[in-house]
């Protein structure tokens, strides 16, 4: 199977412009918050996400004094809230791998970025924070001094420790002599794999001192890089080559392998030639949705594979309901297969190899065909053909039951996945947020190119919203639809996030499976208390909204196109009339009513 190619192109952060012209050395900057910028801009950020305070002054005014000046300076896109802006950012480096900047201020802005710092960590979503602190001098001696109240309500002991179990690096800016050398590093430690946050903190009078010569030195900015992924060992992936060849039951394991969408289609044709069964672990697109191989119980295959290839996945199956077969093996591909920041992972690996999966896949893939005998072929051949039919055989049952989907009121999930496969442009970008929604909506969505759907990599909900724009700004010519649950929705500050959206003129379509609570949240009862008081009673306390707010009102209130959906029949033309607000250039929102939780 030969993946047709995007027009999306996904930037290679390690790439060197080229210029007929000389590059200057030296940028000019008047103050800290002025080198800052430059610097940056020679680091290749593009936007910054600024969600402002007292201590961010100087940063603003050094947006519209280079700018008057005539010096390229970071897209500013302001922000209403700060999680939406970390989203933003964390959606933009899925499209460019390259970090931009969030700018909140002090302690309360950083909170304020929540559970999208744990996001952006397990998503390894490379982006740059910068943080203000409280000033240091309270007399005026030196521009930046203290002049608020707030200011020693906010001098906490520890700004950096709010976020330091989740970010890659951290630092507290305290000169201007040394920008030109940490804000390159900050740039690459956080583009560099495993790609992940890093956080930086200045005071206004770092940011109000100047630099001396009133310039700063690009020269380090304009050499550091990312670093280059390794490709993993040699004699290692010979030896996985050994063991894939010799299965009865190959299985292979993903969950983030498709944030480098050259990574799919070396996994594809691995899985083509083995006749290897592929589990994918709801993250972005690993493998094309309607791939033949795809299992969809997951458990089974697991008990019945005798080798396991793990490939960029956190939790491969959860050891309570499945266990792997005493005698076969497993292997791992991953750019961190230790999951240091895991406390405790523990599942049981033969062969670990740390590697790059785009680049390990196609080394093993030329290993495995070395192995291929005219007998290897013919067994993989038949064994693929064997799941290829057996999976038909369910797509057919699942097409036949579509036409009943189309009309079932309340409206299911999987006419939602369907009916959006028949309209979305073929050159679009879906995020997923939809949680207990998620597998039902997935199987009727049809989504094949890699890099056309993108997850947050992590379970920290709020992040589709933000995120859309931050992908639509990366990918401008792309149509972007984020689908989430409600109560992803409330959680991504829809207020916020539609206005960034306008802002930035970054309009993307949200469409909202309702079902009326957190299902997420429902689910645990059931599950630890399957005859419990809450089932009899059919009573599940804060999971239900009895009366859920009007989404598409809250949406026109933020000028956005806004429509609920009730009936079935109306689906499509309501993708239609959303996708035409979108071409349009209005962020547009559909309420689709789901049967209740």
């Amino acid at each position: 199977m030969v993946l047709p190619t995007m027009a999306l192109t996904v930037s290679d952060p390690t790439a060197v412009a080229v210029s007929d012209k000389p590059q200057r050395t030296h940028a000019p900057a008047r103050t800290g918050a002025e080198a800052i910028f430059q610097l940056l801009v020679a680091c290749g950020v593009d936007h910054v996400f600024l969600n402002p305070g007292t201590d961010t002054a100087p940063l603003q005014e050094a947006l519209v004094a280079l700018s008057a000046d005539g010096e390229r300076v970071p897209t500013l896109v302001p922000c209403l809230y700060e999680n939406v802006a970390l989203a933003a950012a964390h959606g933009s480096f899925l499209v460019t791998r390259r970090p931009q900047l969030v700018v909140v201020h002090v302690d309360v802005g950083t909170q304020n970025l929540g559970g999208n710092v744990h996001n952006a960590m397990r998503g390894q979503a490379g982006v740059v924070i910068l943080a203000g602190r409280a000033p240091y001098t309270v007399d005026g001696a030196v521009p930046g001094s203290r002049d608020r109240a707030i200011q020693w309500q906010q001098d906490v002991t520890d700004q950096i420790g709010i976020v330091r179990p989740y970010v890659k690096w951290a630092h507290e800016l305290t000169r201007v002599d040394t920008l030109y050398q940490l804000l390159p590093r900050a740039v690459q430690l956080a583009a560099s794999e495993p790609a992940g946050p890093v956080y930086m903190t200045a005071a206004r009078e770092v940011l109000m001192e100047r630099p001396d010569g009133g310039s700063v030195d690009l020269s380090m900015a304009r050499r550091t890089r990312p670093l280059v992924s390794p490709a993993g060992d040699a004699q290692a992936l010979d030896q996985l080559a050994e063991w894939l060849a010799g299965a009865q039951a190959p299985l292979a394991i993903t969950g983030n392998l498709g944030r480098h969408p050259e990574a799919v289609q070396p996994l594809v044709e691995l899985a083509d030639t083995l006749g290897m069964r592929v589990a994918d672990a709801r993250g972005p697109l690993n493998v094309p949705f309607d791939h033949p191989l795809v299992v969809e119980n997951v458990s089974e295959a697991v008990r019945e594979a005798d080798v396991v290839l793990l490939l960029d996945v956190d939790v491969p199956w959860i050891p309570r309901q499945v266990t792997p077969s005493a005698g076969g093996r497993i292997a791992q591909i991953d750019i961190d297969p230790l999951k240091e920041t895991m406390a405790l992972w523990g599942f049981p690996v033969d062969l670990p190899i740390q590697a790059d999966t785009s680049k390990a896949l196609p080394a093993l893939l030329a290993a495995v065909e070395r192995r291929a005998s005219a007998t290897a072929r013919l067994e993989w051949t038949q064994r693929r053909e064997k799941y290829a039919a057996e999976r038909a055989a369910r797509q057919q049952a699942r097409a036949a039951s579509l036409g009943g989907l189309r009309t079932r009121r309340p409206i299911a999930a999987e006419w939602v996945g369907a009916a959006l496969a028949e309209r979305l442009p073929r050159e679009s970008i879906v995020l997923d947020e939809m949680v207990t929604s998620s597998d039902a909506v997935r199987r009727f969505l049809g989504r094949t190119r890699p890099g056309s759907l993108l997850s947050a990599g992590a379970p920290g909900l709020g992040w589709a919203l933000g995120g859309a724009v931050g992908v639509r700004l990366a990918a401008p010519d792309q149509t972007v639809v984020a689908l989430v649950g409600d109560g992803s929705f409330v959680f991504g500050s829809p207020v916020a996030a539609l206005w960034a959206a306008q802002q930035a003129h970054a309009p993307f379509l949200a469409i909202i499976l309702n079902n009326y609570g957190y299902n997420a949240s429902k689910m645990p009862v059931l599950g630890l208390f399957p005859d419990g008081a809450s089932q009899r009673a059919d009573a599940f306390p804060g999971v239900r909204f009895a009366t859920p707010p009007d989404y598409a009102a809250l949406a026109r209130s933020c000028h956005a196109f806004g429509e609920r959906v009730e009936d079935p029949s109306d689906l499509v033309a309501a993708i239609d009339r959303g996708l035409a607000a979108v071409a349009a250039g209005q962020a547009a929102v559909l309420d689709v009513a789901l049967a209740p939780i």
